[in-house]
């Protein structure tokens, strides 16, 4: 009985052989890549920001569409989170940016229209109204040339680079937890308690947004209001004066006043630039030689007061 069960196994070993010899073929194969998660252009809610909150009405607000961020932290891959991490938030920089720049547009011509005494009142209200959200004084003179070179050197767009590499720097390519549970790419803080996410280290909060529409909208504000980044927009004008269109690496490097960490900050930002190739996004996104250019010339000569 032993021989016999023997004699079968010996005469199955040629197939035995090729069993095996494919196992260890098909074991030796690679596991396939898995997919990267892709950006979804797909909007999960909308809001309606009001701005006066005893306001019930919808009309009365501002609809703002919300569009989910990838999960980042589950992308392993360096190179495909930066990749996916620049295609979402591109055109999100691109649409505000496209908000701001129509709101340039609309100062140039009516500056023009100034120069002829040629203002409406509601025209008046308008800048008066636009000069109020941008921190502009209007002062005795009324839109005096200072008025308007100052106004002009805040409303105008960011560059994209530079948004994307503060982004980039202050939310880990959006994997941190500010970014994630607080819409927080930018690093921003509040100093009223209960105003957003508190932490370790020192006074204040971060501040927490409804989306990251809002959080962008709100570091553009800054770096086009703020005292501290006045050195920013003088650069940004520079470059519009001479025709160029404006440089995020150039503007960069007189964010001194953003971070504690100061040059070092700054040599962080250019080298995130650099090493992507972020510069390459700068007036892509769209026309951003609009302008001053075209306005009478008076508005331009002087040095920036703000």
């Amino acid at each position: 009985m032993m021989k016999s069960c023997w004699s079968c196994w010996l005469s199955a070993s040629p197939y035995l052989t090729v069993i095996f010899a494919l196992t260890a073929w098909w074991l030796s194969w690679p596991t396939p890549p898995q997919p990267v998660p892709v950006a979804s252009n797909e909007p999960i809610a909308q809001e309606t920001l009001r701005f006066d909150e005893a306001e019930a009405d919808d009309a009365s607000g501002l609809q703002v569409t919300l569009i989910p961020a990838p999960n980042f932290s589950s992308i392993s891959l360096s190179d495909d989170r930066k990749q996916i991490f620049i295609a979402w938030l591109l055109p999100l920089i691109a649409q505000e940016n496209a908000r701001v720049l129509e709101l340039r547009r609309e100062a140039v011509r009516l500056y023009g229209l100034s120069q002829q005494n040629r203002l409406s009142l509601k025209q008046k209200e308008w800048l008066v109204s636009l000069a109020t959200d941008y921190e502009v004084d209007l002062g005795a003179k009324g839109f005096d040339l200072p008025f308007w070179q100052n106004l002009l050197h805040r409303v105008d767009a960011i560059p994209p680079s530079l948004v994307l590499a503060q982004a980039a720097v202050e939310s880990g390519w959006g994997t941190s937890r500010l970014a994630k549970d607080a819409h927080n790419f930018f690093g921003i803080m509040c100093f009223k308690p209960g105003c957003g996410v508190p932490f370790d280290g020192g006074p204040g909060e971060f501040r927490r947004f409804v989306g990251v529409n809002d959080s962008i909208a709100f570091y553009m504000r800054l770096i086009n209001t703020k005292g501290a980044y006045r050195a920013a927009r003088a650069e940004r004008m520079r470059h519009r004066l001479i025709g160029d269109v404006p440089s995020g690496l150039a503007l960069a490097k007189t964010l001194l006043s953003y971070s504690e960490l100061g040059s070092r900050y700054i040599d962080f930002l250019l080298k995130i630039m650099r090493e992507n190739k972020l510069d390459e996004y700068d007036g892509a996104d769209l026309p951003m030689s609009i302008e001053v250019n075209e306005a009478p010339a008076p508005s331009v000569q002087s040095e920036p007061v703000s």
